[in-house]
């Protein structure tokens, strides 16, 4: 009666640790098939909550990273408009100094400088009132723009007098653009890239330390399935064999 009684406990010690055994197979089996030790709070309470915080500021960085990135797509289309104003300008500026040799042309290649010179302010004046980029207005002087520029009016190549009057005209709008390429550009460089840069670095600092907390060593987990799988099969064979010499299957037990 009391072999049995013993028999029978050694059975219920032998029936908790196969349990514990596969209990923790499971939670290895767990962290090694979804890549993360942290599955839930009871793994790590502390941790959990620090990774979520950290998860959270990934999150954040994330969203200004690509409000950033749109303000830079902005301040890209910004630059090439104002770099195709320039280019006009530039050619514009070289009809008026021919248009302004006075005595050296035709009547014809007067009206062909003047004419062409109109087609190109009206270029300008399209490019620059066209200019916008997700729907806002981009040199219209408002909240959000990226300068206030107003139309080229006053070139007329039609004479040579005319057209020296114009040459002023043209330089006061290429210093115009030329200032607002500098702010435009620099605000790019110098304020944009350089915060989204230093962004991605954060980014990049705060997903290696939430990694860290919660990412799956592989070797040591695979390493402790192992010993659990080691355990459960010991703890099986003790189970089919529970009426040997319970103290010695006991002991081969517990040396593993």
């Amino acid at each position: 009666m009391i072999n049995s009684i013993y028999n029978k406990s050694s059975m219920l010690s032998i029936s908790g640790s196969l349990n514990a055994s596969f209990s923790r197979m499971y939670e290895s089996l767990q962290k090694l098939s979804s890549g993360m030790k942290i599955n839930s709070a009871t793994d790590g309470p502390a941790q959990l909550m620090i990774s979520e915080r950290f998860r959270s500021q990934i999150a954040t960085l994330n969203q200004q990273i690509e409000n950033t990135s749109m303000q830079i797509g902005k301040y890209n289309t910004g630059s090439a408009t104002l770099s195709s104003m320039r280019s006009e300008l530039t050619e514009m500026r070289s009809l008026a100094v021919s248009a302004a040799n006075e005595g050296g042309n035709s009547p014809a290649a007067q009206k062909a400088y003047a004419d062409s010179a109109s087609v190109l302010e009206s270029n300008f004046n399209l490019t620059l009132n066209r200019a916008e980029y997700n729907g806002a207005v981009l040199f219209d002087g408002s909240e959000g723009s990226l300068a206030d520029l107003n139309d080229l009016s006053g070139v007329n190549l039609s004479t040579a007098e005319s057209a020296n009057a114009s040459l002023e005209v043209i330089d006061a709008k290429i210093a115009e653009i030329d200032a607002a390429t500098i702010e435009v550009g620099s605000t790019q460089k110098y304020k944009l890239e350089s915060d989204i840069s230093t962004m991605r670095i954060s980014r990049q600092n705060l997903v290696a330390a939430e990694s860290n907390i919660r990412a799956t060593d592989y070797a040591i987990e695979y390493s402790n399935l192992i010993k659990f799988q080691i355990q459960a099969d010991a703890g099986l064979a003790l189970l089919s064999h529970y009426n040997m010499n319970s103290q010695s299957l006991l002991s081969l037990f517990n040396s593993r």
